[in-house]
């Protein structure tokens, strides 16, 4: 007996792990997605750090020698340097590539770098670069608009990629310590109650008793669980396939998940 409720506390705790892992891996991915909306577009830079960045050229330009580039810092220490051009892969349009870079000591603060060329044409807004200079990686940690990586540092899709795991691997576990449970109900004749309706003013319960068993109508069940203890008695109307109806007294206190077992056993 003690076996018995040991193995349905433990499939009950795994259960309610397994939902919460779940539950938090949902949470953090919309974590994620969400901060990779209000935070997209934006290069966040530390000092000495440099990102990498590509385009289309201007129009009436063919080289980076004749950009011209509106934002960078004015003393340097924030700037987009290009570096070539190449030729694009999917429409084999003129591209180029480069890279915003900041210096030991950038001012921290919010710049607009714009790349456009030297005619006057209208501004692509593929060649706007909104950057975001910060004093130090804590700064940046603490400005992320994603609350995961604001209170751990780690970025929100990984710790949902490692939550979701662990909820996989906590309900596989409470998969089997179910079938366990189901079987060690079989041996002693008992089943668990799965449906509960009123029919003509009177209870019904529906219980899985596996299919094989064949349990004689008018026999008499009673009803018990692990924490509530016996909950009253009820009779047997119908069995098929292994699940039986039974007609259950008002005074019973019977719900989906109790247990059924014959009154013999």
């Amino acid at each position: 007996m003690i076996r018995t409720e040991r193995i349905w506390r433990l499939q009950r705790f795994t259960g309610l792990v397994a939902m919460l892992l779940l539950a938090l891996a949902m949470l953090l991915l919309f974590d994620g997605l969400r901060s990779g909306i209000f935070g997209s577009g934006d290069v966040r830079l530390i000092p000495g750090e440099t990102y990498l960045v590509s385009g289309p050229l201007p129009p009436k330009t063919d080289r980076v020698q004749d950009f011209v580039i509106e934002g960078n810092a004015p003393d340097g220490s924030m700037r987009l340097v290009p570096e070539g051009t190449f030729t694009g892969y999917w429409f084999g349009g003129g591209m180029w590539r480069g890279h915003i870079a900041t210096d030991s000591h950038p001012r921290p603060g919010s710049y607009v770098i714009k790349v456009r060329d030297r005619f006057g044409e209208k501004q692509n807004p593929a060649l706007v670069f909104n950057v975001r200079v910060f004093a130090s990686e804590e700064d940046r940690r603490l400005a992320s608009p994603s609350m995961a990586m604001r209170w751990t540092g780690l970025e929100p899709f990984l710790l949902a990629a490692v939550f979701c795991v662990l909820g996989i691997m906590a309900g596989g576990g409470n998969f089997l310590l179910g079938m366990s449970w189901t079987s060690i109900l079989r041996e002693h004749g008992c089943g668990e109650v799965y449906r509960l309706k009123m029919v003509d003013g009177t209870w019904e319960v529906g219980v899985d008793m596996g299919r094989n068993s064949d349990v004689p109508v008018g026999a008499t069940f009673r009803f018990t669980h692990p924490a509530r203890g016996e909950l009253g008695q009820g009779r047997v109307v119908s069995c098929e396939r292994g699940k039986i109806t039974l007609q259950v007294s008002p005074e019973a206190s019977v719900r989906p998940g109790d247990i059924a077992c014959p009154v013999h056993v």
